[in-house]
């Protein structure tokens, strides 16, 4: 049962346990979690983040057949996670609007990453033989020049698994796993995008030659 429909809604507190409850047959779930800091080599370029509220309320709601209505709230687990990973990956980040960007970042900024969330699927047991709970997780990151030019759109997947106990708990450790994964898969390839890696040399070629040949007034 792979479902992928999902809203955005603003909710959700911060912290470190899963925020998880029963109300009659609606389980609610509050993906809350550290993320770790990746060990990766700083990139020398500063990012203009787009976070947009479909990314940090996002909402997934679910009425299964014969078991439950599920409410998973992921909004502040996604912006803890892509803000710390994003702050190690590049020099400076700081958070914009849209792109094109205002006269003011235009030259301030040398990309815009937009993160967008557009898959969760997850699987329950539903009969004792079942013994895993499992999540699937797709995020888009989209990288922009200051004026807007398209550079890449790069999905990246995640997938987590949880042996089954109290399913709204098991549901957040799997949550949380699969999150994890795509945290390391963006930490350890974006570079190696083909795009990436060519935008990321023109800007170190533009870098030497402005060291180079210094403006004199």
């Amino acid at each position: 049962m792979r479902i992928s429909r999902h809203r955005s809604i603003a909710t959700g507190l911060l912290g470190v346990l899963a925020g998880t409850y029963l109300v009659g047959c609606a389980s609610v779930v509050t993906i809350e979690a550290e993320f770790p800091t990746p060990v990766v080599e700083t990139l020398p370029v500063r990012i203009g983040l787009i976070f947009d509220e479909a990314l940090t309320s996002y909402e997934y709601y679910e009425k299964i057949p014969q078991q439950a209505t599920w409410t998973i709230y992921l909004g502040n687990a996604n912006e803890t996670m892509l803000g710390g990973l994003f702050d190690t990956m590049f020099v400076e980040t700081r958070a914009v609007d849209a792109v094109p960007l205002t006269p003011t970042d235009l030259y301030n900024l040398d990309g815009v990453l937009r993160t967008e969330l557009e898959k969760f699927e997850f699987e329950v047991p539903i009969s004792k033989r079942d013994e895993f709970v499992e999540v699937w997780m797709q995020y888009r990151l989209t990288l922009y020049e200051p004026d807007g030019a398209l550079i890449v759109e790069w999905p990246v997947s995640g997938y987590g698994k949880s042996e089954t106990g109290k399913s709204e708990e098991a549901l957040h450790r799997a949550t949380v796993v699969a999150m994890r994964e795509v945290g390391a898969a963006i930490s350890t390839r974006f570079a190696e995008q083909p795009e990436i890696e060519y935008w990321l040399q023109e800007r170190r070629n533009a870098a030497a030659l402005s060291a180079d040949f210094p403006l004199t007034n």
